[in-house]
């Protein structure tokens, strides 16, 4: 068991294609001794994106701050306190790009083979 701060996890750019003004903090995962899931810290800046792609592990979202389009399988909006659950493979990606303030949510995955 640890308890530390969520500033003193790596502050990184998300580098997908066609993503923009993307951070990602990973608060959990393999490199700090978890074995079955990952939690991490998103954070989409005002006039940033992160487009429709999908990927196998499914993803349980909680939003922290801020509004932002949901895109992909799901039309609509994501707001503070909302929950969010993507199914594996199902196209999804988050769009701020007419918001005015930070978008923030905590997304926890599966760690799958290799991760």
């Amino acid at each position: 068991m640890y308890v530390v701060n969520y500033k003193q996890r790596e502050l990184k750019d998300v580098d997908m294609a066609g993503s923009q003004k993307v951070t990602v903090r990973w608060l959990v995962g393999k490199q700090t001794g978890a074995n079955t899931y990952a939690m991490r810290l998103f954070e989409i800046a005002p006039g940033g994106i992160i487009p429709i792609h999908s990927h196998q592990e499914e993803h349980e979202i909680f939003v922290l701050h801020g509004k932002a389009k949901l895109i992909g399988g799901v039309d609509g909006f994501a707001k503070k306190d909302d929950v969010v659950f993507v199914p594996s493979m199902e196209p999804h990606g988050y769009d701020n790009t007419e918001g005015t303030e930070i978008f923030r949510f905590i997304c926890v995955i599966p760690l799958l083979n290799g991760e």
